[in-house]
């Protein structure tokens, strides 16, 4: 094998080890990402239930205040 034949076949190797590191890595990052946006997602439920379990609470305590001042038909 010449010596330019062994310098591209090295590049070739080096190439597409680098690639496959890149690709290897970029899927890590991404997986982490969306993990992340499970989590955010999660927390807004969480926060989104508490907010309508006190809205319902404000809605019940209206209600008996009104029936309570509501003359008997």
């Amino acid at each position: 094998m010449s010596r330019a034949a062994k310098i591209t076949f090295a590049c070739s190797c080096l190439f597409a080890a680098g690639t496959i590191v890149f690709v290897h890595k970029s899927q890590e990052l991404e997986r982490e990402s969306m993990y992340q946006g499970v989590i955010r997602d999660q927390e807004r439920r969480s926060q989104q239930r508490e907010q309508n379990i006190r809205e319902f609470d404000e809605t019940r305590a209206l209600h008996a205040e009104l029936v309570k001042t509501q003359p008997d038909f």
